[in-house]
């Protein structure tokens, strides 16, 4: 079984094709750079070409529509990355990036795989301007070219590769066949994010990531629903533009961090009391893993994925989406029993524990072998079978 990996910048492929790595399985990484957090792939398996980066920022410092240069990275990249896409048994291409080379390798006998890291685009797309009009802002403009170029490798590709129930259901409900989908979650790095020391007051909420999608405007009225004192609210992550005027008139004082190195985010987690996420859209948020890792107990959305690393009650809690009164009631139930709250966060150290990235390589590779072997039941299955089965579909 030989594997190419094709992206167009990072994501989690470097992960993957690290795996596919060490079991002498890949056949070949082609990418726009070389590993740049320290994965361990070998060199000679490594194609890079970085002028898709270029050609992405260059709208930008001409003062074009910012979207316009993701376009032309995922035009250019397909272009180049398809010449170099053969001589595999199964390519696995980013979703955005790999039209091109969807139809190459499948010329040259490949069977095809697209890895959507997220939920189906057109559901991303009604979610993120739902949210927008929500709070008022002005949404940013969604290049079209983009989506339909998405939607066409869905129908190109052999099987859709996403990381969590949530998405997979975005999928089935566009009327995606189950049959074609593969369900793989993320794994987490244990070697960087381990429990601290467990404080006590302040009771510190933190998250990572600040933006409409992340549910940042609903997380700072969940805190200032709380109206209990000793509470702090850290926010990890660049603000973007159109979130500004939200935090302006926020209804309680939080802590703006910036943008963090997952060295520093890994110190913040070991000084917090719990970490939340009311996303509104996400196929498996990394933070989730990496705040469980941390010891800390998480409150999260389903959107987020989390229903696939936790269950409601034990590691964590899980909220409505856009429901700021229940993600508030959530967190103060923390607040008020703090034996509950460290216990859940032990728990999730405990649970964290059995999603590494080499359990991600080996649902990965079992996917892949079945497809290879023409069966149709993807790798992932067996974790969602600990869970709740997916709506319209037996899983056993």
């Amino acid at each position: 079984m030989r594997i190419t990996v094709s992206v167009g910048g990072t994501f989690h492929a470097f992960r993957l094709a690290e795996q596919l790595d060490r079991r002498g399985l890949l056949c070949r990484l082609v990418a726009t750079h070389r590993p740049l957090r320290g994965e361990r792939i070998s060199p000679g398996r490594i194609v890079a070409n970085p002028l898709p980066e270029v050609l992405m920022r260059g709208p930008r410092m001409l003062g074009l529509p910012w979207r316009a240069g993701d376009h032309l990275k995922a035009v250019a990249f397909d272009r180049w990355a398809s010449r170099h896409v053969g001589g595999c048994d199964l390519l696995v291409a980013f979703a955005s990036f790999s039209l091109l080379s969807l139809r190459a390798a499948r010329c040259a006998g490949a069977r095809t795989v697209l890895e959507r890291g997220s939920t189906h685009i057109e559901t991303q797309c009604a979610l993120l301007a739902e949210e927008y009009r929500r709070w008022g802002l002005e949404a940013p403009p969604v290049d079209r070219r983009l989506v339909e170029r998405q939607l066409r490798e869905y129908d190109e590709a052999d099987y859709v590769c996403v990381p969590s129930r949530f998405a997979l259901r975005t999928f089935l409900e566009r009327g995606f066949p189950r049959d074609r989908l593969l369900h793989v979650p993320f794994g987490v790095d244990l070697r960087r994010f381990s429990p601290g020391p467990s404080p006590g007051r302040p009771f510190r909420v933190v998250a990572a990531g600040v933006s409409v999608r992340k549910g940042t405007p609903d997380l700072l009225e969940a805190v200032a629903r709380m109206k209990v004192p000793d509470v702090e609210l850290w926010l990890a992550g660049a603000v973007p533009r159109d979130l500004a005027p939200v935090l302006r008139r926020a209804p309680v004082p939080f802590r703006l961090l910036g943008a963090l190195s997952h060295a520093e985010l890994a110190e913040v987690y070991r000084h917090a009391s719990v970490f939340a996420l009311p996303s509104v859209e996400e196929g498996l948020a990394l933070v989730l893993l990496e705040a469980m890792a941390s010891g800390l107990p998480v409150v999260a959305t389903p959107n987020t994925g989390a229903e696939d690393v936790i269950a409601d009650g034990r590691e964590g809690l899980l909220v409505p989406a856009r429901d700021p009164a229940s993600l508030s009631r959530a967190l103060l139930a923390l607040y008020e029993d703090e034996d509950r709250r460290r216990a859940m966060g032990q728990a999730a150290a405990r649970a964290a524990a059995a999603w590494t990235w080499d359990a991600y390589g080996d649902r990965a590779v079992r996917a892949y072998g079945e497809i290879l072997h023409g069966r149709s039941r993807g790798a992932g299955d067996e974790d969602a079978d600990r869970r709740a089965p997916v709506p319209g579909r037996a899983v056993r």
